[in-house]
């Protein structure tokens, strides 16, 4: 082996490393951000809940309206 392929392998390999190095602290990044913001969220107050008018209904708003008179089976 000839010292110039020697070092072509010893900078491949290092190179590796360094992309090895470089993801694992990505992904270390990753993850402390997502815990990070999962504790922000979890502590953040809610809004006071209004009352929702119909928010428990399962009618239409027309279904609601009573059936006009002139029609005798009910419908508009």
């Amino acid at each position: 082996m000839t010292t110039f392929a020697a070092s072509q392998t010893l900078a491949a390999n290092s190179t590796s490393w360094l992309f090895t190095g470089v993801g694992i602290i990505v992904v270390a990044v990753l993850i402390g951000m997502f815990w990070f913001g999962s504790r922000r969220t979890s502590r953040k107050r809610m809004p006071p809940q209004e009352h929702q008018p119909r928010a428990d209904s399962w009618q239409t708003p027309d279904a609601t309206q009573a059936p006009d008179a002139s029609d005798p089976d009910g419908r508009r």
